[in-house]
């Protein structure tokens, strides 16, 4: 018995950066969308990585491009230019870490100075799931995106 095996290409392809403090959890965030499985121990992202994701969205297929960025100030000019030319950009902050929410205010007016024309900025937050709690409050995360006209 022969097995066949199709490469589909994609019919689009999306490019999506993630930024944000290092910490945050881009590098988990990524990983587990693309592999279904949640790696505890990510060492931290040293310029810039990517993954890829490829999804059929009715009878479309679409590959998405997940850059994972660097979030140490001494890579932001590296980062730069990868969202000038992104379709998206999650802006990313860890809910029990009230300095990385600070700090992605900045993220977000860099990134909308320089973004093309078109592209979605996203605020998300991150690392609801672990035991030490919220310190962001949603409300406080949704008064945010709404100041930055996200």
């Amino acid at each position: 018995m022969q097995t066949q095996s199709r490469i589909v290409s994609p019919q689009r392809v999306f490019k999506v950066v993630f930024l944000g403090n290092s910490g945050v959890g881009k590098t988990c965030f990524i990983q587990h969308y693309c592999t279904g499985h949640f790696h505890s121990n990510m060492s931290t992202t040293v310029g810039i990585d990517f993954q890829m994701k490829t999804l059929t969205l009715g009878s479309t297929t679409i590959t998405l491009q997940l850059w994972d960025t660097a979030g140490q100030e001494r890579f932001r000019s590296i980062t730069e230019q990868y969202y000038r030319k992104a379709d998206g950009i999650l802006a990313m902050y860890d809910l029990t870490h009230p300095p990385s929410f600070t700090a992605v205010r900045g993220w977000m007016d860099s990134v909308k100075e320089k973004m093309c024309e078109g592209a979605v900025l996203m605020l998300l937050a991150n690392k609801l799931d672990l035991a030490d709690g919220r310190k962001v409050t949603a409300r406080e995360g949704q008064r945010l995106a709404e100041v930055r006209h996200i």
